[in-house]
């Protein structure tokens, strides 16, 4: 029998089999092959941004004050706010729409996008005064119309962004978001070590945005973008988005409604210990929302579980591994996130450690469900995609508001865990019409779940529970 000394022994047949289907993997043109390179470009993304945002924050926390990070997350939950108060679902209804590829959707697109910048930087001039007043923070309104400019410049970015999004072509966009990002932490440091104020931050985000939007024009492959608007595509958009818009208004207060809670309880300074904490809490999360946004939404449009048992066993395996990886990095940030800030922040900032864990142990719902929620959205019912957003987003408020009155920090950090609980039973009545649910999958990381949380608190409870005093 022929064998190959490479293969060690392996016929040289199924050695060649095997590089045919990873030479199929890297190059092919399949809704697999193109699904298995976007997750893995949606990891390379999502870990070098992390590990650049890490390295820029042990920098700059040993160059600034705590309380320029304090007003930085205030500031972020502002520009958050009112990007998702004014999402109209441009970039899923270019996923979703059979024609989201033509030049005339995504010229039209960019159009909205335009327009839509310009609006919210208005409204940055608007609300900077009133959010200086209410949070007692003064520099916030000299700061909120500069960071402004971000969205005014992300308008401008290209649409073949939402091309690359759409067809999971994610090699370029994912050099083009890393490089912007790496020059603007440098500014940011350069700036720092020179005027050793917030400013820096601020000016730090502007200039990444207008590169991130130069440099969209000139990497990215496709037709040059022309100020052409579509009417009839416009309608379309809007009426698909005006759900979406729903949704994400909810997604605000899922995201970022912690941060705008706690900042009128707390000090600027222990809102920035909380959010280093959050921060580094999140990583498991924030890459399963990466995933599910841009591998497992596309594949769900155009391979939906409801199509065959072939097709709901392999997003199952799929949604089993994906869970897995995801709810291990949290297991291991809840088991060393104490030490892990001890040895990486200057005394200033070792709070934060127990917020890690508490944050990670309580992600720990949210991970195992997270994959369901875009299943509605998929099928094109951007109403009841909504629904549910916005049934979690009351859920998690209730909690939210519920535990900083009784349990202080450590309720308000739980909050997120015990919305998803409740709110399970709502999620899997929905999304079992679309034969998308899997409860092999959440019983058995239910009960994982269980027996972290309990090792962690056995462990770490001791610098856990004074985080549940009342404020």
């Amino acid at each position: 029998m022929d064998r190959s000394i490479l293969g060690h022994g392996l016929p040289t047949w199924r050695v060649q089999s095997v590089r045919t289907r990873i030479t199929q993997i890297l190059a092919g043109n399949t809704l697999k092959a193109r699904a298995t390179r976007g997750s893995f470009f949606t990891i390379i993304n999502f870990g070098g941004q992390n590990v650049i945002r890490l390295v820029s924050n042990l920098i700059l926390t040993r160059l600034l004050f705590p309380e320029a990070f304090g007003l930085m997350a205030l500031v972020q939950v502002c520009m958050t706010g009112m990007k998702l108060f004014s999402d109209v679902g441009v970039r899923e209804a270019a996923v979703q729409s059979k024609d989201g590829d033509s030049s005339e959707f995504l010229n039209t697109a960019w159009v909205i996008n335009i327009v839509r910048g310009f609006i919210l930087w208005f409204a940055t001039l608007l609300l900077a005064a009133p959010m200086a007043e209410f949070y007692d923070a003064p520099l916030l309104a000299e700061l909120l119309p500069v960071v402004g400019l971000t969205m005014v410049f992300g308008g401008f970015a290209s649409p073949r962004i939402l091309f690359a999004d759409r067809n999971l072509i994610l090699g370029r966009l994912t050099a083009l978001i890393l490089g912007s990002q790496v020059v603007g932490v440098l500014v940011m440091v350069i700036l720092a070590w020179w005027l050793e104020s917030v400013w820096a931050l601020a000016i730090g985000w502007v200039f990444q945005a207008l590169l991130t939007s130069v440099l969209s024009h000139i990497v990215l492959p496709g037709e040059r973008s022309r100020f052409a608007f579509n009417p009839a595509i416009g309608l379309r958009i809007f009426g698909f988005g005006k759900y979406i818009f729903l949704s994400t208004v909810a997604a605000f207060v899922i995201a970022q409604a912690d941060r705008a809670v706690l900042g009128k309880f707390v000090s600027l300074d222990n809102l920035a210990i909380y959010n280093i904490g959050l921060m580094l809490a999140m990583v498991p999360m924030n890459l399963s929302k990466a995933l599910a946004s841009r591998v497992l939404f596309p594949v769900y449009a155009r391979r939906p579980p409801s199509e065959s048992a072939e097709a709901r066993r392999k997003i199952n395996m799929a949604r089993r591994v994906l869970t897995g990886g995801v709810l291990f990095g949290s297991a291991v940030l809840a088991f060393i996130g104490i030490g892990l800030v001890e040895f990486l922040y200057d005394e200033r900032y070792e709070a934060a450690g127990p917020f890690v864990a508490l944050i990670s142990l309580a992600m720990i719902p949210t991970i195992i469900i997270s994959s369901y929620v875009r299943l509605a959205l998929a099928a094109g019912h951007s109403g009841r995609f909504a629904i549910l957003t916005i049934a979690l987003a009351l859920v998690q408020l209730s909690a939210l508001i519920l535990g900083i009155q009784n349990y202080g920090m450590g309720g308000l950090a739980v909050a997120p865990g015990v919305a998803a609980l409740a709110f399970y039973p709502l999620l899997i009545a929905s999304i079992r019409r679309y034969q998308g649910w899997d409860p092999l999958h959440d019983a058995g990381y239910f009960l994982v779940g269980i027996g972290i949380v309990g090792c962690v608190l056995w462990l770490n409870g001791d610098a856990i529970w004074p985080l549940f005093k009342p404020l």
